[in-house]
């Protein structure tokens, strides 16, 4: 693989082996159903924005987007990049990108939005923690500031059913999970300080999230 990136760099040889197994134990061992996938536009960068149900959420959602080969990556916490140096060079190969929760976010939230501008998926899931419910928590203001970056789409994902799958690290059964994404939401009419749109903006994306994911869970 080379040297270690700084930032999530993905191998795309690592990806694609990685996303076909996923795909292939989602589908046959979890059940999973994927709909709204034609949501995510191909002409453009797209901030996929997502509940955090369980710890394995990244995996199906990865799995879930569409196989055009475009740069995709995952925000994540930095706990998952704690181990070896060889497991961070992995993860940042499949395209995890770490974030940190002491407040030095901005450069991961810097490196995604290069991302957005070169036409990529970001994946962010900003409430930090998984839930275990169908109640979203609070969200992270770096989905608002992302979610401003010009000439990008903003669209909303759910997803249900991981909670089923694993907890605390453990297998609890299998499914089925079901991932959804929603209509992209328009951002262009938010006015204000930096501050206020940010917030608007993260406030806006939360609330078509918890309808999707009320949808699914219903």
């Amino acid at each position: 693989m080379g040297r270690t990136p700084r930032h999530a760099k993905v191998w795309p040889p690592l990806h694609r082996l990685g996303r076909s197994a996923v795909i292939a134990w989602a589908r046959g061992v979890n059940g999973m159903a994927v709909a709204g996938r034609a949501n995510i536009p191909d002409d453009r960068g797209c901030l996929v924005v997502c509940n955090h149900l369980a710890d394995p959420d990244g995996m199906y959602v990865g799995a879930a987007l569409p196989g055009c080969p475009r740069e995709v990556i995952h925000l994540v916490t930095s706990r998952h990049h704690d181990g070896a140096p060889f497991v961070r060079g992995v993860l940042l190969r499949l395209g995890l990108e770490p974030v940190r929760t002491d407040g030095s976010e901005i450069a991961a939230l810097r490196h995604a939005r290069r991302v957005l501008q070169r036409a990529g998926i970001v994946v962010i899931y900003p409430e930090g923690v998984p839930g275990y419910s169908a109640r979203v928590q609070p969200f992270a203001p770096g989905a608002g500031w992302l979610a401003l970056t010009p000439g990008i789409a903003v669209v909303p994902a759910a997803i249900w059913g991981s909670h089923r799958v694993m907890r605390g690290g453990l297998p609890v059964g299998h499914g089925p999970v079901r991932v959804a994404f929603g209509q992209p939401v328009g951002m262009d009419d938010l006015t204000g300080s930096r501050d206020q749109r940010v917030r608007e903006a993260t406030g806006r994306v939360r609330a078509d999230v918890q309808r999707l994911v009320s949808a699914l869970a219903g």
